[in-house]
């Protein structure tokens, strides 16, 4: 009788085994996903990665390998794994067991850093489901593409900034030499030097002499920051022109000057066009350009006399333009004539040497 009750139980054993096989993965879920979608470089942030088990049963062995970038750093005694895959990708691995109790959520918050800028992923993991006995398992893979953008380190050279501080000033005193044409304040009499366009018929006609409006100056001014990534000799003068471009981006926030930002520099995303983005200020504004220098790649969309031909479409009275270039293709003297003939500012051009 007992011999009965034993080969009974074995065989329902054997058969909920072979239930929790098939069924292995019913009910379990898994995420991973960084607390922010920008991290300075070399700066701490969390991971957050969450097992999810609905079912009514405990499972009793879960082992996940979960895949990291390749450059991760985690904080604490974890050991990292380095998984080449073919010839051109490496990740980090973690790999981990965990016994999770019937509809428990079980969280893991992991701290890391990324030193190097650049986009990365967080693409998931690798979940094995030991069954019942222990005598098989399942494996599912669970892949996101969760992403972290580390954009570059400022300059840390000083002469940019005073030229910068130069150029703004010389920009500050030009906003009360130019007049802005849709600020009128009053009226005069007509010398014979301003535009036929600035004179006022109607006043002419009430003082019965030639009267012309008088305009106030420019109130504010505004930037457009271009930078251009065509033919730049070597990788590490890339990223020297991109570690100014954020600094010029940063030092007309602290000025809390309107700028525009254009560049020809590929990008994952938009890796046959160039990013334009309007005149802005803020945290959005500055937000966007740091994820733009971030996502970045060594490469143009186009050449840089295409670059600088739209760049000054927008050519206005008082607009200044910072351009960010490697010398051999800096903009030749009959661009920067027109430019300050239409502007009124000379041009800033700044190189990596």
């Amino acid at each position: 009788m007992l011999v009965a009750v034993v080969i009974a139980m074995c065989i329902v054993a054997y058969f909920f085994d072979k239930y929790t096989v098939k069924h292995a993965f019913s009910g379990i879920g898994y995420n991973i996903s960084p607390d922010v979608r920008l991290a300075e470089p070399g700066e701490e942030f969390t991971i957050t990665t969450t097992i999810t088990n609905g079912k009514p049963l405990p499972i009793m062995f879960l082992s996940s390998t979960e895949i990291f970038p390749k450059d991760i750093k985690l904080v604490g005694d974890f050991e990292v794994i380095t998984y080449h895959y073919g010839m051109a990708q490496t990740y980090s691995m973690l790999i981990s067991t965990a016994y999770v109790m019937p509809r428990q959520k079980l969280t893991r918050k992991l701290k890391a850093t990324l030193s190097n800028r650049g986009r990365y992923f967080f693409r998931g993991a690798e979940l094995k489901v030991g069954s019942f006995l222990g005598i098989s398992e399942e494996r599912k893979d669970f892949t996101f593409f969760n992403e972290l953008v580390i954009p570059p380190k400022p300059s840390e050279v000083p002469e940019l900034k005073t030229m910068l501080g130069s150029f703004m000033g010389d920009v500050s005193v030009n906003r009360f030499i130019i007049e802005d044409p849709v600020l009128t304040i009053g009226f005069r009499e007509y010398t014979g030097n301003e535009p036929m366009r600035h004179i006022s018929w109607k006043q002419t006609a009430k003082y019965a002499q030639t009267m012309v409006k008088k305009h106030d100056y420019t109130i504010d001014p505004a930037v457009t920051v271009v930078l251009n990534t065509e033919d730049i000799p070597t990788e590490d003068e890339f990223e020297t022109l991109l570690s100014m471009t954020r600094t010029v981006c940063e030092f007309l926030e602290n000025c809390k000057t309107p700028y525009m930002f254009i560049t020809n520099s590929g990008t994952v995303e938009y890796s046959r066009q160039r990013v334009v983005l309007q005149d802005g200020l803020g945290y959005a504004h500055i937000f966007s350009v740091l994820e733009t220098l971030g996502r970045a790649i060594y490469s143009s969309v186009e050449s840089a006399e295409e670059l600088f031909t739209n760049a000054i479409q927008k050519l206005e009275q008082g607009r200044a333009y910072i351009i960010l270039t490697p010398k051999s293709t800096a903009p030749n003297n009959l661009f920067l004539r027109k430019l300050q003939a239409k502007t009124g500012i000379d041009p800033l051009i700044l190189t990596p040497n």
